[in-house]
């Protein structure tokens, strides 16, 4: 192999360590900005919550409680009568006896 052929393989594999680089150093930059932006969204979210917990609060508190509405009926549950089949086969008298008899 002469120098020239030499020299344009390591230029080739220069550059592809310095692609390589600048890939690494851009999916690292983006793994850290998009967790920033689902830590905010996170948080925007945990606030949305918090407001609409508060809400549901003072809207429970500020509700009058009558009697009426503060006791649910009572439910009784009745099971009903079971229900017996008494099916025949033919071929059984149900005696049990034989035939020496």
């Amino acid at each position: 192999m002469n120098r020239g052929h030499a020299t344009f393989i390591a230029l080739l594999l220069g550059l592809a360590a310095l692609l390589g680089t600048f890939a690494l150093i851009r999916t690292t930059h983006l793994g850290a900005t998009s967790r920033a932006a689902t830590n905010a969204r996170i948080a925007a979210q945990e606030r949305r919550l918090t407001a609409a917990e508060r809400a549901l609060h003072h809207a429970l508190a500020s509700t009058p409680t009558s009697p009426a509405i503060a006791k649910a009926p009572k439910t009784v549950y009745v099971r009903p009568a079971p229900i017996v089949v008494h099916l025949h086969r033919h071929g059984d008298d149900g005696e049990g006896g034989s035939s020496d008899d």
